[in-house]
């Protein structure tokens, strides 16, 4: 890692670290923590400053957000699906807690620009000031951002298995802050940019599982010695190992085709959100299997990052979701999977070697 990502993760950690240890029981937004990273500009760090951002690109605000990977607050969603967005139509940043969601329900739009129909599961919606909602409109695909208590908008609150905030946003002839049409390209865009944000989560999570079982099984001793002397421990601490590095390949390879707009990033957006979904099983499964009946107690941090795993897997398309797109990218591909292969090969090496 270079200085310059070495720097925004002390920057994250540093600003996060009198934040609530991360639990899976209850977890409470944390406005503190918010605002200290919207003050350092990492809550919008890919924004152009012209529009109220901090002028950075998608792999500075992937290392972001996996540094705060546990934060109590809509990280992922402000820098990964709100400032792509905004940056596409050309929309200031709203200011405050800054949500957002990406729908293929029917929105309806009047001639007079209010929104009615109804978005499910926003994450921290009760917590925001504003949400950035990405639809398919009459025109094509459309930007919204929204003050969920407005006038004509209400919040039905939820939650995941994790317990993080997964609300109900009712809109009924809603007039929203800014309603601007996006690029063609945008019907279907927001996906990906979710589902390389919760890729992003996903191996950031994985590594903090790998960490604690490391330092768990070093520390832990059985009949006189260590749990790592133990082979098995070694095997399992081994596939653990391997596991987390495939997933955060896939994810930086996916951050870093986007942010280049790179011909093969839906292949990468794909391939990175399926196998961390499927590797996920795996991962929380060792994990908790390293750390014997501790990993199980609701009082250990572990929980926090596989119960996240668990909800993430499942959020902007589940792995089964993505396989099919990419059975459909090599249809269009006129089934030369290798020439597919080859290009997405070549794309992510070069970058990668730069």
């Amino acid at each position: 890692m270079s200085d310059h990502f070495d720097a925004i993760v002390d920057s994250v950690k540093g600003a996060l670290a009198a934040s609530p240890a991360p639990t899976c029981v209850e977890i409470s937004f944390d406005p503190r923590g918010w605002s200290e990273l919207d003050q350092l500009g990492f809550t919008n760090l890919a924004l152009p400053a012209a529009l109220g951002g901090s002028d950075g690109n998608l792999k500075d605000a992937a290392t972001a957000c996996k540094a705060g990977v546990a934060a109590a607050f809509p990280l992922i969603e402000s820098n990964f699906l709100a400032v792509p967005a905004l940056t596409a139509a050309g929309v200031p940043w709203p200011g405050g807690v800054v949500t957002a969601a990406t729908t293929a329900t029917l929105i309806s739009v009047t001639p007079q620009g209010t929104l009615s129909g109804r978005v499910t599961r926003i994450p921290w919606l009760r917590n925001s000031d504003y949400v950035v909602l990405i639809f398919i409109g009459d025109k094509g695909p459309q930007l919204a951002v929204i003050d969920p208590r407005v006038g004509g908008a209400s919040i039905e609150p939820g939650t995941n298995i994790a317990g993080e905030p997964r609300d109900t946003l009712e809109l009924s002839e809603v007039r929203p802050a800014t309603l601007r049409d996006l690029p063609p390209e945008w019907d279907g865009l927001g996906m990906q940019y979710g589902a390389a944000g919760r890729a992003v989560q996903i191996a950031a999570a994985g590594a903090a599982v790998l960490e604690s079982a490391a330092r768990h099984t070093s520390e832990r001793n059985q009949f006189g010695r260590p749990l790592v002397k133990f082979q098995t421990v070694q095997h399992q601490l081994a596939q653990l190992t391997g596991d987390v590095v495939t997933i955060a390949t896939g994810s930086e390879a996916a951050v870093l085709a986007l942010c280049e707009r790179s011909p093969q990033a839906e292949l990468l957006v794909a391939s990175a959100k399926a196998e961390s979904s499927i590797l996920t099983r795996r991962i929380t499964a060792v994990g908790h299997q390293l750390h014997g009946a501790m990993g199980f107690t609701t009082e250990h941090k572990l929980g926090a990052y596989t119960t996240r795993m668990w909800s993430w897997r499942e959020e902007f398309g589940s792995e089964m979701f993505w396989q099919n797109r990419i059975a459909d990218l090599v249809a269009l591909q006129d089934d030369d999977v290798w020439g597919l292969l080859s290009d997405h090969t070549l794309a992510v090496g070069t970058e990668l070697n730069a």
